[in-house]
């Protein structure tokens, strides 16, 4: 009997880790995409996408408008197009994602070139954010976890006026997180184990009284 509990609790941990672990299904931080080019098409994982607007690749090295040094190269999300133009630039992930429950984790600073604070949106199905650095922050951090009922692409985009100074973006992490529901059927398994070993017992004790 003990042998038979401590699988099934063995059982269950090796599942839960599995079920409940974040799962990273999108990374990029732009360093792999040598040389930094303006109005920059994208890569395998994010395009852009917003004509007229567009989006720069910039960064160091070598020196090319490296407005945050030592974070290697990132995307200025407001190219180098005309100007007065809205969206000022859009990158949108390659990848298109189901309905369900998420992580996502970035890097965002304001233009850094005295241009007025401009608005950086964030969407994925239904969900959407926006954020609004000042044009002197640096590279600031953000985690956001979000559920959506839509499928969609990661989609970021400079709402302008474009003036080729936009926010700046690095460092795109989007993981899936297991939902409330996923653990409610752990817990239900996880009780319906104990009871079964339960009852066990009682029609082993039983069959030893008889």
């Amino acid at each position: 009997m003990r042998k038979i509990a401590l699988a099934a609790v063995a059982f269950a941990a090796l599942l839960g880790g599995r079920a409940f672990a974040d799962t990273v299904i999108l990374q990029d931080n732009f360093d792999s995409d040598a040389p930094p080019v303006l109005n920059w098409p994208g890569d395998s994982k994010f395009t852009s996408t917003s004509p007229p607007g567009s989006i720069d690749l910039i960064g160091a090295p070598p020196q090319f408008f490296d407005l945050q040094p030592g974070h290697g190269y990132y995307v200025d999300l407001d190219g180098t197009t005309g100007s007065n133009n809205d969206p000022a630039g859009q990158l949108t992930s390659v990848l298109s994602f189901g309905p369900g429950a998420y992580k996502l984790t970035f890097d965002l600073a304001g233009n850094l070139r005295n241009a007025p604070s401009e608005t950086t949106t964030v969407n994925l199905g239904d969900f959407t954010t926006s954020l609004t650095p000042a044009n002197t922050d640096p590279f600031v951090t953000h985690t956001i976890t979000f559920s959506t009922a839509a499928s969609g692409h990661l989609v970021f985009t400079d709402l302008g006026p474009s003036n080729q100074q936009g926010n700046l973006l690095d460092n795109i992490t989007l993981a899936s997180v297991p939902e409330p529901a996923t653990w409610a059927m752990m817990i239900m398994g996880l009780a319906g184990v104990g009871a079964a070993l339960r009852n066990r017992r009682k029609d082993q004790a039983s069959a030893i009284t008889a």
